[in-house]
Formats: C-alpha cells, sequence, structure tokens
C-alpha cells in the first residue's frame, strides 16, 4: 500500500513512514489538543498524534484527515 502525502506529493511505503514524514515535513496536523475529527481531547500533542495513527487505520474520517491515498 503505498501512501501520498496530500501536501507535498512524497510517496512512502507504509502508515509509520508516512507520519514520520508528516509530523517533521510538512507539520499540517492541527496544533491542538484536540481531535479535529472526533473531538476527543489529550492531554499532550504527542497522544494526539498516536490517536490520529491508530484511528486511521479504522476510520475513514481520520484516514482522510491525515492522508491521500491512490490505487
Amino acid at each position: 500500500m503505498q501512501i501520498v502525502c496530500k501536501y507535498c506529493g512524497k510517496t512512502m511505503d507504509n502508515a509509520l513512514a508516512y507520519f514520520i514524514h508528516y509530523s517533521r515535513e510538512c507539520q499540517q496536523l492541527p496544533k491542538t489538543r484536540r481531535c479535529p475529527v472526533c473531538g476527543v481531547k489529550f492531554p499532550s500533542f504527542r497522544l494526539l498524534k498516536m490517536h490520529l495513527m491508530n484511528e486511521s487505520l479504522i476510520d475513514n474520517r481520520h484516514r482522510s484527515l491525515i492522508t491521500a491515498r491512490f490505487s
């Protein structure tokens, strides 16, 4: 499964590589501790990022926030 960053177009082989790229290079994640999709609050930004990664694997709403996939 190839994942393409919707901000810069770079292609990664897996979700972890994409998340590392996204958080270090594109930095487009919201700078808040509340999930912009489901509204859950987190005590740290790190936990919010983990939530987004975990939920993106099972929930299309979260996935569309952080990835643009092409088949």
